[in-house]
């Protein structure tokens, strides 16, 4: 795909969907004709790509790719069909990558769909492909394919076909490495146009422009009120505003996961369980990075039930991460840009949209590691998921939004602009604290990304900035209200009259 290019699909592949979901008529309303109309092919309709709960496991970026090419809206059981044959075909579930390799090694090369990431060794002076397909880490890798996907292969990682060829001579002191990757077709954006992108933001409302950030992340607008739209993109900020750390507890099945596991290929959800410093920051052992240094979100989803290994250690180092955006594992310093949520859930009295009154301060179910004010003050906002209603299934897009995968590099790019500078430009921090004044910078900037890209450092809408930089104040200070419960002594009650 040429630089020049800002299409998914390449220009001979015909347009392939048209109508709505299941067969049904296209949306007709003014507000899903002007997507289509001004956005076309950076566009989906969501609709399409919930045929079949099994496909639940794969990221939406993935079924929206295969939607995208195969699936003709007015007639789409035939392209549903294919799809189901490519994903029974081509993708391999770990438990058969015994299998896999078995037809790789007697058909002398096989296709697989699956996920892709690539590591310098350096050592040996030599690429290796990780194919969690294959359960094999140490796979040969084309040049050609380094060099025309290497910043995301090195990186994030991609899914993808890939073409797997055998050749059992190739060795490597004496030590036999048969697999060999020939060809790789990322399923998801490799180039785009940022201000392309911004330019089409003046083609929308405030109001609509809202809506379809809230109908491209899988939900329909409608069914949610202006303020839960707005803490729907609260939970992206962390994809558009580096090391940005933010928590949110609430009920079950409110789409905190949902948003987290799907959004972008550059988030990883670690599900309760053990938190190893291998993981999270640098394995010793294999000389590799762990998710903080690789990807661009973290996600302790059920962080009730995390454990962190050596608790007192991760959590220190953990804490000067979530300060200074940099770790030190043994004689190494690292700096990183990931951003940390915390999710889990709380007791709440949903008629009143409040947490159940049994709570002595609202950071009571995170693990005792955590419940440390020093580590806590570091949370730039606090997302009340107890306003967040539970997710029905009317209550999923039925419109256009933005394709996933585009969205995810949009919001990659939006990370190298600094709209700091917007708040600061129309704010008075004086008597804050730095880190009061860090948080709700922070908070405010991440949501004008979002919500006003095209906003720009000679035209700054005051009123508009003002009104989100009271919104970040709000989850900041929730945070600095719970630290008073807990530390009344060193956390006073705040009032940030901005």
């Amino acid at each position: 795909m040429s630089d020049q290019q800002d299409t998914f699909r390449s220009e001979a592949e015909p347009e392939l969907f048209t109508a709505g979901n299941g067969g049904s008529p296209i949306p007709d309303d003014p507000f899903n004709q002007k997507i289509r109309m001004h956005l076309d092919d950076r566009v989906i309709l969501k609709p399409l790509t919930r045929w079949n709960e099994a496909y639940k496991e794969f990221p939406r970026y993935v079924m929206e790719y295969l939607v995208s090419r195969y699936v003709d809206a007015q007639n789409p059981v035939n392209g549903q069909r294919k799809i189901d044959r490519i994903l029974t075909e081509r993708y391999a579930e770990s438990a058969k990558k015994e299998l896999i390799k078995s037809r790789i090694k007697e058909n002398g090369e096989y296709s697989l769909l699956g996920q892709l990431s690539v590591r310098l060794d350096q050592a040996r002076d030599h690429y290796w492909a990780d194919v969690p397909a294959l359960g094999d880490n140490t796979v040969r890798v084309a040049q050609r394919i380094l060099d025309e996907y290497s910043d995301v292969l090195l990186t994030s990682g991609a899914w993808g076909t890939m073409l797997v060829e055998y050749d059992a001579t190739y060795e490597i002191k004496s030590r036999k490495y048969p697999f060999y990757i020939r060809e790789f077709t990322p399923l998801q954006y490799t180039r785009l146009n940022l201000d392309d992108f911004i330019e089409k933001r003046e083609l929308f409302t405030d109001e609509e422009w809202l809506d379809l950030l809230v109908q491209s992340i899988g939900f329909n607008p409608a069914r949610f009120s202006p303020r839960v739209k707005m803490l729907m993109m609260l939970r992206l900020v962390p994809f558009v505003e580096s090391n940005f750390n933010v928590i949110e507890l609430g009920p079950r099945e409110t789409g905190k996961t949902y948003t987290y596991r799907n959004t972008s290929n550059r988030s990883f959800v670690i599900s309760g369980g053990k938190a190893t410093p291998a993981t999270l920051f640098f394995n010793k052992g294999t000389r590799r990075l762990g998710v903080l240094g690789l990807k661009h979100v973290v996600f302790f989803d059920e962080i009730a039930n995390t454990r962190f290994e050596d608790a007192e250690a991760s959590v220190s180092v953990l804490k000067d991460y979530m300060q200074t955006g940099k770790f030190t594992r043994g004689d190494q310093e690292f700096s990183a840009q990931c951003s940390i949520v915390l999710g889990g859930n709380i007791d709440t009295e949903m008629e009143r949209l409040a947490p159940k009154n049994h709570y002595r301060h609202l950071f009571s179910p995170l693990p005792e590691e955590l419940q440390d004010a020093a580590f806590l003050d570091r949370i730039h906002a606090y997302v009340p998921g107890w306003e967040m209603p539970k997710i029905m299934p009317e209550n999923y897009a039925d419109g256009y939004g933005f394709l996933t995968d585009y969205l995810a590099e949009i919001f990659a790019e939006l990370r190298r602009l600094n709209f700091q500078t917007h708040v600061a430009a129309v704010t008075d921090f004086s008597g804050m604290t730095s880190r009061n004044q860090d948080a709700i910078k922070k908070t405010a900037a991440g949501m004008l990304k979002l919500l006003y890209p095209n906003m720009t450092a000679d035209k700054v809408d005051a009123a508009k900035v003002r009104l989100l930089v009271a919104f970040a104040a709000e989850m900041r200070k929730r945070v600095i209200d719970q630290l008073a419960v807990m530390k009344p002594e060193e956390f006073g009650a705040v009032s940030f009259a901005l």
